[in-house]
């Protein structure tokens, strides 16, 4: 498995979005591991559930402040978060049905771990930067 790393590169400017990033990548890592690992029905759903609440938490914290800050690409952003929800209800029914296979871990770690890396290096970073833009800071 290859590890999520936060690295400057991957700062929208923005703390409370970058510390939620953070968070996000670690908890990732934990999923991962824990599927790869084949560590058990309980550690896994565990860690895969906490991953799709955080999501959901981020997620509705970014729209939140795309909402209040007027931001004109939010449909599009909303949207790719969206699918991402629909995605990672998927993989949780697919552990559900079928447990701890190399393909879901594979896809957990291939597809999640681009998946984010790409959200945010461009439409995350486009969103850091419109708030940046408006003098928007929102605390952590």
């Amino acid at each position: 498995m290859t590890k999520l790393a936060w690295t400057d590169a991957l700062s929208v400017g923005i703390d409370l979005v970058d510390q939620q990033h953070q968070r996000w990548i670690g908890h990732f890592n934990s999923a991962v591991e824990a599927i790869e690992a084949s560590l058990g029905k309980d550690h896994i759903i565990k860690n895969l559930s906490f991953l799709v609440d955080y999501t959901a938490t981020h997620f509705s914290s970014e729209e939140q402040h795309m909402a209040a800050n007027a931001y004109p690409a939010m449909a599009e952003h909303k949207s790719k978060h969206d699918d991402l929800r629909q995605t990672l209800a998927d993989l949780v029914r697919d552990f559900e049905e079928e447990g701890a296979t190399q393909p879901l871990a594979d896809a957990v770690e291939t597809f999640l771990g681009n998946w984010l890396i790409q959200h945010i290096q461009s439409v995350d970073m486009a969103f850091g930067a419109f708030l940046r833009e408006k003098g928007v800071k929102i605390p952590s």
